[in-house]
């Protein structure tokens, strides 16, 4: 055997002032912590989606740095170059700076103000704070002249019931005159906000690489059916949970018009269509050139899928099929040519462009990715192993642009248990934690509002409806646990402790008379299955308490507390001695008068808890293992074990590879990869949610899978490091694996042998 020590057991070197460019990628990591004018448009803080444009004119061409900081979203251009979406996000009271530095001599800052709860951005009072240095003199925000930008559409539906409002513009001219400095916006009069608690931003600056369609899948004309029924989902209920505009006070609903049009392929007509194809699904910003000859409507409908099982064509592109209002749409007032982009990022494999006659529409896709991915190559002499490999790496690039997100498209949201998953993939493909580090630290200084003592958010920064799921809280004590091991006490660790001590007095209200948790309340989620039904959840759920006793292990080595060790041991020994049937573990107890007895509810989830959580050994189950790992999951036959009920990827399936790989099983982690991943490689050159194309086709935790096919091929584990395998795997290869910043190690595979160097 050979053996390389990793430098993941050396502490990360973290790279403030990062430059990485000019122009479309010319930030860099915010080392910036001080005070900063904030200004508003004068009245206008508590209006929902509402979009101002800060510009500064130098009246001729200078070098500059420019430090910035808004709410909630903002894009700049210089000179009309687009040049930066933000911010990287912060807790509530706090906010992140991004730093530029280029020349020009226009600056031009669009901030669109959300201002309803939701899962991607924090509802909070809206402001644009600047500082820009040219060598002469430093302006701040009060300098920048103010112009309301009233070509986007306010009362509008949701885009999801996860994010802010979808994007409807009706313009008399695209915003070029804005950026040149003849705007033909209103300027309007500021005042001074108050700023949030100033944070760095720990991210590179993100990709922006532009992205032209590979080929169009179909086009024809399209008709309209008066009849056709319109979409409506939980996003469109405003007034209880959800904030926003009632549809009685819509302005324009993009997806009920798109609901009445008929797609006929090769057919001509008034109104026409085209469906673009990007190769893979890609996240970011889609942009328009349109040449109208008259005023008209263009619509884009888009999608990660085309989506035959809908049953409405092979080419069907849905814009409801992930419970999202997949439209945007641009009503042109009048003929002229017209370059228009989202705002925010969406993502994109298929974009159906629907136009009127009389325009010429083109489309291309602007990156909005972690930069540094691209630090990891790969290549291997098995084409399959390379598309699920990529697929991993665009999996994750467009998934830790700031924070560890769950997924770039329905949510952006920063997901507690996805994260433990994830963060993995970042160290992978990066070398780097940036993005980890930035969703703790927010994590430690979350917003508590509304959930009970002791809890954590389920996903932050957000604001989620009053929802909390107890399981993730257990999920941030194990990744804030795999922190400590990978890059020591940074700083994270100990802004954690108070989250991690209230979470496990938290949990103490709900231990019986047996030290077990007992009808937890909250969304208790254990996967993606039948263990989530309400039947499967109640009582005393197993699953929840194998996850609960390795948390206070975790944490008692974290923070040094006996006792949690032997309560952690406590409930082992009561699960072992109540939960298992003789064949399989239940999925949870209920009572009977004082007693707890066994529900006969199992799933196979359940059993891979048991084992990938240590609650116990293979040697001391070797027929439940066997059959497990033998019988079950991808090796299951039709029929079988139906009272089993199976898993899907989150966990279940997941654990089971985990499983597989410390068995030492290389060829089995290969050969499953094949089966699970390739067909979503192929499809959408990235990974999913579930096992099935009924949601997020580009879920962050899936790019966990990169640790599998490194190890597999060559004996090396990403996250741990340790001993390179003797021979080789199913494929020669040659990978570039990045331990930090800086340093690289190259592992290869040629004619069954394994070599490593740094």
């Amino acid at each position: 055997m050979s053996k390389i020590k990793t430098a993941f057991t050396l502490s990360f070197v973290f790279l403030f002032c990062f430059t990485v460019g000019a122009f479309a990628s010319c930030g860099k990591k915010g080392g910036y912590t001080g005070n900063m004018l904030g200004v508003w448009g004068k009245g206008l803080s508590g209006e929902m989606n509402v979009t101002l444009a800060f510009s500064l004119d130098f009246g001729e061409e200078k070098d500059f740095e420019m430090k910035l900081a808004a709410a909630n979203c903002y894009r700049v251009y210089v000179d009309g170059e687009f040049v930066a979406f933000g911010p990287q996000r912060a807790a509530h009271g706090y906010a992140r700076v991004a730093e530029y530095k280029t020349r020009g001599k226009r600056i031009v800052a669009e901030v669109n103000c959300v201002n309803v709860q939701n899962f991607c951005w924090v509802k909070q009072q809206p402001f644009f704070a600047c500082e820009v240095n040219s060598g002469e003199r430093t302006y701040d925000a009060a300098d920048f002249t103010c112009y309301r930008l009233t070509d986007r559409v306010r009362k509008v539906q949701r885009y999801s019931y996860q994010r802010g409002f979808a994007e409807v513009y009706s313009m008399l001219r695209d915003r070029s005159s804005l950026y040149t400095g003849n705007p033909s916006f209103k300027k309007i009069r500021t005042e001074r906000v108050d700023v949030p608690e100033l944070l760095p931003s720990y991210v590179d600056e993100a990709k922006y690489a532009l992205h032209e369609p590979v080929s169009v899948v179909d086009e024809g004309a399209v008709s309209v059916d008066k009849n056709a029924p319109v979409w409506r989902d939980r996003a469109h209920d405003i007034g209880n949970q959800v904030e926003g505009y009632k549809i009685s006070s819509w302005e324009c609903s993009a997806t009920d018009e798109v609901s009445e049009f008929v797609y006929e392929s090769g057919k001509t007509g008034k109104t026409l269509y085209k469906t673009f194809d990007f190769g893979r699904a890609i996240t970011g910003f889609t942009e328009l050139e349109v040449k109208a000859k008259n005023a008209g409507n263009v619509y884009v409908v888009f999608d990660e899928i085309l989506w035959p099982e809908a049953g409405k064509g092979e080419k069907y592109v849905s814009f409801y099929r992930n419970t999202c209002s997949s439209v945007h749409k641009w009503e042109f007032k009048n003929a002229g040519e017209f370059s228009v982009t989202s705002f925010e990022p969406y993502t994109v494999r298929y974009a159906l462009v629907i136009y009127d006659a009389g325009m010429e529409v083109s489309v291309r896709q602007r990156d909005y990715e972690n930069p540094n991915t691209d630090r990891f190559s790969f290549s291997s002499s098995d084409e399959r192993i390379n598309k699920i490999v990529e697929a991993a790496r665009n999996t994750l690039a467009q998934n830790s642009v700031d924070i560890l997100t769950d997924c770039p498209s329905r949510e952006r949201a920063g997901w507690l248990s996805d994260g433990w998953f994830s963060s993995v993939a970042e160290r992978a493909f990066t070398g780097e934690n940036s993005a980890e580090k930035a969703f703790l630290e927010n994590y430690a200084l979350s917003s508590k509002k509304n959930l009970p003592e002791g809890m954590v958010p389920m996903c932050y920064p957000s604001d989620p409806f009053d929802t909390f799921i107890p399981n993730w809280a257990m999920w941030y004590i194990l990744e804030v646990a795999k922190y400590a091991r990978a890059y020591g006490s940074d700083g994270i660790v100990d802004m954690s402790k108070e989250n991690i001590f209230g979470i496990i007095k938290y949990f103490e209200g709900f231990e019986n008379e047996y030290g077990v948790l007992e009808d937890l309340t909250g969304w208790v989620f254990v996967e993606w299955s039948a263990a989530n039904d309400a039947d499967h959840i109640c009582g005393v759920n197993v699953p929840s308490n194998m996850c609960y006793a390795k948390c206070l292990d975790e944490a008692a080595d974290l923070y040094g507390v006996p006792e949690w060790k032997t309560k952690a041991e406590k409930i082992r020994k009561f699960i072992v001695e109540n939960a298992f049937d003789g064949e399989f573990f239940a999925d949870n107890l209920l009572r009977k008068g004082v007693s707890l007895v066994q529900s006969g509810l199992k799933t196979e989830v359940c059993q891979y808890y048991a084992f990938w959580f240590d609650c116990v050994k293979k040697e001391d189950y070797p027929e439940l293992y066997a059959e497990l790992m033998n019988k079950l999951g991808n090796n299951r036959a039709a029929g079988y074990r139906p009272e089993i009920a199976e898993s899907n990827v989150f966990y279940g399936l997941y654990m089971r590879i985990d499983l597989l790989m410390r068995d030492g099983e290389r060829e089995k982690v290969l050969d499953e990869c094949l089966r699970l991943f390739l067909p979503m490689a192929e499809r959408t050159g990235t990974l999913w949610e579930h096992n099935g194309i009924y949601a997020s086709c580009n879920h962050g935790f899936a790019s966990y899978a990169v640790k599998w096919i490194v190890w597999a091929l060559t004996g090396y584990d990403c996250m741990n490091g340790g001993d390179i395998a003797a021979a080789g795997v199913g494929a020669d290869c040659e990978i570039t694996l990045p331990v930090s910043a800086t340093e690289n190690i190259r592992l290869s595979v040629k004619n069954n042998e394994v070599g490593a160097e740094r």
